[in-house]
Parts: structure tokens; C-alpha cells; sequence
């Protein structure tokens, strides 16, 4: 019986990481998963399999993989923070130079593949549901941690191609003709979701094992959307539930930041196995010079303040033999494969919500603790710190450019947070020739257009 149940739960996740394949979005939800859906969610260990092969897919393609098909990757060349090198029809090239259309491979293939992700996860939402052979408590943890996720995606969904379908149901009638909403109605059903998700999620996890979605992943979530939406009062009172925790601190060590052990990590995603670490390490660790694929802007790197320890220890260098030197990101240490893996990849840690929470202060007039916060941030890095009378302009300042330190190349904050402060426009439009303000946002897949009606009108300027 443990060997049959090994290999359906084997099969089960072959079957939902292959799903990803699918050419567009109205081919998933057709009808055929329901036997599928039947047998699985009968029994705990086949509904965790089948959660495992959500996860799997998250690491591997997506706006959360750490691979080069990632957010962190093209977005890091759609802003101010990586310049790519490759032929000019890599993807990271094709945002980098700014040649991205409707028609685009990686417009097309990041919504499809966000979207089949959606499908996968609402099959389980709806599988535990309707489950009467599962165990209580699993059935509240894979409900949990499928409503934590359909927001996230969501999110990035919607912070990237602005008013999009936000997808509840497997039904293949529902899906192929549904109808996009805007970005403030998104982030309402988010928080439906995260808040429902709180409810049934553990409150957290022990270092080294936060692979799963907890309250406090919630909440950290839950403050990043009260950020984006400038809710100070609800930033505020989400990132404390967080920072208030003793489980969750700021990790003292830049080196170590990265590690499954940190102390700040909230969310991580796991490497393919045990004897693996995370993509990010093969992904941006140049070994040879010059690059072939991708490495950090120079005056990226030159825009850290002197004496900035994460320009030394998240920043690597290599020379070439004509003896010039090329940078890349070096919070990941490790190449994929190792005697056992050291780092996971990390989605939420408490250093963005000691930045947000400096933010909340900030706007709510509290110049004191809003210089703490940025302080703490500071301090780590080696930096002076601030005077509890600093300007607050200049505070506001300061802020966003320890959040460009801070945050760089993990999945698409600086080109968020841009957006944010208003400043995307007048900064892309130094950084790179014919930047265009309607940037701001990538154009709907044409393909799923011609599609799918419903989704116009195509947003502005494509």
C-alpha cells in the first residue's frame, strides 16, 4: 500500500507540474481532471502530493521562480538593475532593450503560465472542499495555503499587466469567457483571500522549515497590499503582527540572510531536493567574463552609499582579460547542486516589512520611529545613522533608496516600487532611451485577446 500510494502521489505531481505546458490559458479547466480531482482528495498524503507539485512549479516558471524565466530576472532588466547581454531575442534582452509587444513569447508565456498555476490551485481549493476522506487539519492547511497563493499570484498578475481576471473556479465555461477587473478590485479579493487564508494557516514555522505558507506569511502579504495601496494604518498593523513575533527578526549577519536558516525569512520556497539549492545562484553568479546572459548595471552598483556592506557582500565581481570588471548579484551563494542544500529561495522576509513599516511611520507623521526602523536597516549595512531630525523629505528619500539597496533583484520590487513613488517615468526615461510612460504596465497577450474578448480593451499605448 505505501508503494501505491508513492507512486499515485509521484504521478499526481508529474501530472500538475506538466499542466504548465499548456499553450493558453483557456486550455486548462476542461473536464477530463475530475477523475483526477476524485481519487486525489480521498486521501491526505495524494491532496499533499498534489500541493507539492503547485510548489514545484512555483520554483521552476513564474513571476516566483528564481530561474532565468522569473520576475527577478526580467523585471531586474525592465528597470534600472541588470543589463543583459544576451542575443536580443532572450527574454531578459527583450525587456532590457525595451522591444516587448502584445505579441511578445514572454508576455504570452509568464500569463499563461501564472494562470495555469491559478487552475492548479483552485483544483485543490475546490478537490478539499469537496473532499469526505481527508483528515481535518490537512484539509484546513492545503485550503490555507491555496487561498495564500491564489493571491500572491494575483498580485504579481495584477501589478505587472494592471486589470486582469482574478480566477476563483475550475469551470472551463467560466474561464474561457471571463473578464478582467481593475487593479483596486485585485488587491480587494486578495485580501479576501489572505484573510480567509490567516484563519486555517499555522502561525508560523520553525527556521529552516518555512516552505509553507503561514499567518505571518499572510500578514506580510497582507502589509505589502496596504503598502502599494498607501493604507498606512493597515501596513502598520499587518507588518507588526510580523515584527512583533520573536521568531521573526531582522537576520544580524548579510551573509547569512539567504540561508534556510535565516531569522528573517518568512516564506521560502524549496530547491528540487535535498542536494540542491536554489536557481538564483546559477542564475546570477558570473564565472566568466564578459557575461553571456545577464549582470548589475554599474551605476547600480556605484549608487551605493560608501561603505554599504551589501555592496560587498550581495555584490560579486569578476574581471575579464581585458580587464574589465563586470558585477552581479551575490546574495545566493550556491551553485544548484551541493552535498546538501544551504539556501532556499526566499519570497518574504521581515527586512521589506521594517521598510514598509518605516514607510507607515513616515506618512503617519511619526519621524521618530520611522528614523528607527530605517536605522535598523542601516545599521546592518554598516551606514550612519540617521538623526531623529532628518527632513522628511529627505527621509522619504532615504527610504526608497534603502529599499532599492535592500530589495534589489528580488522579484520585481524595484519596478513595484517605482510605480509606487510616482518616480518610474523620471527615472526609466534617464536610464534607458525610449522609455515610454505607458511602460508602466506590459501589454494584455494579444493571443489571449483574440481569445478571449472579454479582456479588451488592450492597455494603453500597445
Amino acid at each position: 500500500m505505501k508503494l501505491m500510494k508513492h507512486i499515485l502521489s509521484t504521478l499526481v505531481i508529474l501530472h500538475l507540474v506538466s499542466i504548465t505546458g499548456c499553450k493558453k490559458f483557456t486550455d486548462v479547466g476542461l473536464p477530463k481532471s475530475q477523475i483526477t480531482r476524485d481519487v486525489i482528495f480521498k486521501d491526505d498524503q495524494l491532496a499533499k502530493s498534489a500541493m507539492a507539485g503547485v510548489y514545484r512549479s512555483l520554483e521552476e516558471t513564474g513571476f516566483l521562480s528564481g530561474s532565468q524565466s522569473g520576475a527577478q530576472v526580467v523585471l531586474g532588466a525592465y528597470t534600472d538593475e541588470l543589463e543583459s547581454y544576451a542575443v536580443a531575442t532572450n527574454d531578459a534582452s527583450v525587456f532590457y532593450q525595451l522591444t516587448h509587444l502584445a505579441t511578445s513569447g514572454k508576455i504570452l508565456s509568464m500569463w499563461t503560465t501564472t494562470y495555469t498555476q491559478v487552475y492548479n490551485i483552485n483544483s485543490i481549493i475546490e478537490g478539499v472542499d469537496n473532499s469526505n476522506g481527508m483528515s481535518a487539519p490537512v484539509r484546513d492547511q492545503l485550503k490555507g495555503e491555496g487561498l495564500f497563493l491564489r493571491a500572491i499570484l494575483h498580485l504579481y498578475l495584477a501589478q505587472t499587466y494592471s486589470a486582469v481576471p482574478y480566477v476563483t473556479s475550475t469551470a472551463y465555461d467560466v474561464n474561457q469567457s471571463i473578464g478582467k477587473i481593475s487593479v483596486e478590485e485585485v488587491y480587494t479579493k486578495c485580501r479576501k483571500d489572505l484573510e480567509d487564508a490567516q484563519l486555517l494557516l499555522p502561525q508560523t514555522l520553525a527556521k529552516g522549515n518555512r516552505i509553507y505558507p503561514t499567518k505571518m506569511a499572510a500578514y506580510a502579504l497582507l502589509a505589502r497590499i496596504a503598502y502599494y495601496q498607501s493604507d498606512w494604518n493597515k501596513a502598520l498593523a499587518y507588518a507588526n503582527e510580523v515584527l512583533d513575533h520573536p521568531q521573526y527578526q531582522m537576520e544580524p549577519e548579510l551573509d547569512k540572510v539567504f540561508l534556510k536558516e535565516s531569522s528573517s525569512s518568512i516564506w521560502q520556497l524549496l530547491p528540487y531536493s535535498a542536494i540542491y539549492n536554489p536557481y538564483q545562484g546559477n542564475v546570477f553568479i558570473l564565472r566568466a567574463a564578459p557575461p553571456t546572459t545577464i549582470a548589475l548595471r554599474e551605476d547600480f552598483v556605484t549608487d551605493f552609499e560608501n561603505g554599504d556592506k551589501r555592496a560587498t557582500s550581495w555584490v560579486g565581481q569578476i574581471r575579464s582579460a581585458q580587464n574589465q570588471i563586470y558585477y552581479y548579484p551575490f546574495k545566493y551563494k550556491q551553485y544548484s547542486t551541493s552535498t546538501s542544500s544551504l539556501e532556499h529561495s526566499v519570497i518574504l522576509r521581515v527586512e521589506e516589512l521594517i521598510l514598509i513599516r518605516a514607510e507607515a511611520f513616515l506618512k503617519k507623521q511619526q519621524y521618530d520611529l520611522a528614523v528607527d526602523d530605517l536605522n535598523a536597516i542601516r545599521g546592518r549595512a554598516n551606514l550612519s545613522l540617521l538623526e531623529e531630525n532628518t527632513d522628511p523629505e529627505d527621509l522619504l528619500n532615504i527610504l526608497i533608496k534603502e529599499r532599492r539597496s535592500e530589495l534589489f533583484t528580488e522579484f520585481g520590487h524595484r519596478y513595484y516600487d517605482l510605480r509606487h513613488y510616482q518616480r518610474l517615468d523620471a527615472v526609466m526615461s534617464v536610464k534607458k532611451t525610449g522609455w515610454k510612460s505607458y511602460y508602466a504596465y506590459w501589454p494584455l497577450p494579444e493571443k489571449e485577446l483574440l481569445l478571449n474578448p472579454n479582456l479588451n480593451p488592450q492597455n494603453n499605448g500597445y
